[in-house]
């Protein structure tokens, strides 16, 4: 199974609305049969300096097959970090479950 890394905004919002929309993109992942991989379960602490957590949530990328990057991405330093990252080796990054479907069959008839 693909593992999936979410990216998305945290710093500056709402603790139940950031863990509501990884969360549910976690179960949108797992319906389309993908591991997606919650770097608020990676974290695991509100508390957590933003440069403590960005060591974790890299380390925990660096497991994973692709990037989905959330609509709210691009007010997110450490998303645009995650989403620069990945560009830079290579790791495929989507902005949508339907690209990244598609993504998975071309790798499916190679």
């Amino acid at each position: 199974m693909l593992k999936i890394y979410i990216a998305g905004k945290v710093t500056g919002l709402p603790e139940n609305e950031v863990f509501s929309k990884f969360h549910n993109t976690e179960i949108l992942l797992a319906l389309a049969d993908f591991k997606g991989v919650n770097p608020i379960k990676i974290v695991n602490n509100v508390k957590c300096e933003w440069s403590t957590a960005m060591r974790l949530c890299i380390a925990g990328l660096m497991q994973c097959d692709s990037v989905l990057l959330l609509p709210c991405f691009i007010g997110s330093n450490g998303a645009l970090i995650e989403s620069e990252l990945a560009h830079h080796i290579k790791m495929p990054v989507f902005y949508n479950l339907k690209d990244l479907k598609e993504w998975r069959t071309t790798l499916a008839t190679k």
